[in-house]
């Protein structure tokens, strides 16, 4: 694929990053030795907690279109799942029996996107080489890479001159069209909710495919549009290499989609770069 400069804004709403490597499942890796491989990131992760584990990810294939599942769903518990945080909650790394994830999030409106090139990708990749290195020093198995993640979670609030409830949800996305204007039924339009997916091809090669989620959300102060976009494939191979590559190109496509889905009002509002 092309690299092209992608777009960037000073005010992204972002509100969390999460990069994914999903691997055959190792079967001896228990809780105590995460705390073990915890030792090794505990300067910069102090907090640790146990949650459900997630569930088995479909493979994505050409000729099969699965669900989407986004990565904070929980099921009942066979595996632990370790939570490995920072201690204002922005810096985290989930590990499991087949899953190794890194996630960057936003904890109060102050927080500033730290960028994926400055920041999330190279802590994604250090803490990841580190994984690989604890998991062949106990002998626990091979990591064999099955299949990749990038997502991106997006807030968006009100931007009073563009939109303030979400039956003017068009005015923030190009992919939606405003509500036809209905004279003969007793009916006043809401809200949309929109979920699409997309097969990503390279000289006729599936590669994986583009989830996005649109949605509103109510909260106690105002009302939010919730934009997930998420990038699932293949690794390019089994080294770490393939797997940053894939990755690189999943956030490559969620960034040119965010920007062709929403449109330049929004656009000066996050204040675009290029």
């Amino acid at each position: 694929m092309p690299n092209t400069l992608l777009p960037s804004f000073r005010n992204p709403p972002l509100q969390e990053v999460a990069l994914l490597v999903q691997f055959q499942s190792l079967p001896n890796l228990t809780a105590a030795h995460v705390g073990l491989f915890w030792n090794a990131l505990r300067p910069q992760l102090p907090l640790v907690e146990e949650q459900p584990p997630l569930p088995t990810l479909p493979m994505e294939r050409a000729d099969i279109q699965p669900a989407n599942m986004p990565v904070d769903i929980n099921i009942q518990p066979t595996h632990a799942r370790t939570w490995l945080m920072s201690e204002n909650g922005n810096e985290l790394v989930q590990v499991q029996h087949d899953r190794f994830i890194r996630n960057w999030r936003k904890s109060d409106d102050q927080d500033t996107y730290p960028r994926y090139k400055r920041h999330i990708r190279p802590c994604f990749e250090s803490d990841f080489l580190r994984f690989l290195e604890f998991i062949s020093s106990y002998e626990l198995g091979d990591i064999q890479p099955v299949q990749c993640e990038v997502a991106y979670f997006n807030h968006i609030s009100p931007e009073p001159s563009v939109w303030q409830s979400p039956k003017e949800m068009h005015n923030v996305f190009a992919t939606l069209a405003p509500s036809p204007k209905r004279t003969t039924l007793l009916l006043d339009y809401e809200s949309s909710e929109l979920r699409q997916s997309f097969a990503i091809q390279e000289d006729g090669k599936f590669l994986g495919r583009l989830y996005t989620e649109i949605a509103p959300v109510e909260t106690a102060d105002q009302p939010l549009l919730r934009y997930h976009l998420n990038v699932r494939g293949h690794p390019f191979d089994s080294t770490v290499e393939g797997i940053l590559a894939f990755l690189d190109m999943g956030r490559r496509l969620i960034v040119q989609y965010f920007a062709e889905s929403t449109t330049p009002a929004m656009h000066e509002a996050w204040q675009r770069e290029s």
